[in-house]
């Protein structure tokens, strides 16, 4: 009876464990068939790419020719000045105007200025990002600036005592001056008077003894005898008498 008993005992666990290495073998071979589940991604955040715009290309400027412009000389103009304030070449200026003498200028003379070409102004990208209402400065047109107060002086006297070569030579410095009726006077009483002539920048003026036929720059007093004599002090004083530059004649 017990060996029966031992038998029936060894039976059921053979059964038994039969049981559980086969139901461990079919979970297995189900596990390998069975397709594998997809891992999905942890999403990622979008990007943004910023693409610039194409860079602004602006169109050519057409010139335009505008007409001429006519100017008229004012005191302290020159005529270097004139063509720097318009941007024109002074030799230009001078052709247009038939000009023989840049220093030749005087008050109240109408200088023709020739046209330049003008661009055509094209606008800007930054001018549609402009705030309504805001206002664009203009800038003035440039305004011609004398040389400065003119300071007149007797620069040499040559050929004194000999009235063929005779001459005071006067040199202006800064601004341009009229000396119509200053005087130049010697210590022999001897008293010339300009008449309406300019004197302009950098300019010198020469003022003959002997007869001759005077231009801006020569001026002939007309004497039948010499004017200045050596160690002789020759004054020379503005329209209202007052004293401009003395000189010691050689």
């Amino acid at each position: 009876m017990r060996a029966r008993t031992w038998g029936v005992f060894i039976l059921v666990n053979i059964i038994v464990s039969a049981t559980v290495i086969l139901t461990v073998l079919f979970l297995w071979e189900r596990l390998k068939l069975s397709p594998a589940t997809p891992i999905t991604p942890a999403p990622s955040p979008s990007l943004h790419v910023h693409t610039e715009s194409a860079p602004f290309t602006p169109t050519p400027a057409q010139e335009t020719t505008p007409g001429p412009v006519l100017y008229v000389v004012q005191a302290g103009d020159t005529l270097s000045g004139i063509a720097r304030a318009y941007d024109v070449p002074i030799e230009e200026l001078m052709a247009v105007n038939h000009l023989v003498d840049p220093n030749l200028l005087y008050v109240g003379q109408t200088l023709i200025i020739p046209p330049r070409p003008t661009p055509t102004p094209v606008a800007s990208p930054l001018a549609a990002a402009r705030p309504a209402g805001e206002t664009v400065p203009i800038t003035p047109p440039p305004t011609i600036t004398p040389a400065g107060p003119a300071t007149i002086q007797i620069g040499q006297v040559l050929g004194s005592g000999n009235l063929s070569t005779e001459v005071v030579v006067l040199r202006c410095q800064g601004g341009m001056v009229n000396l119509e009726r200053w005087t130049l006077s010697g210590t022999g009483g001897n008293l010339f008077t300009f008449p309406a002539v300019t004197l302009f920048p950098e300019a010198q003026l020469r003022i003959h003894s002997a007869a001759g036929r005077s231009t801006p720059l020569d001026l002939y007093w007309g004497r039948t005898t010499p004017a200045w004599q050596g160690g002789e002090l020759i004054t020379l004083r503005d329209d209202e008498g007052n004293v401009v530059d003395t000189y010691i004649v050689p």
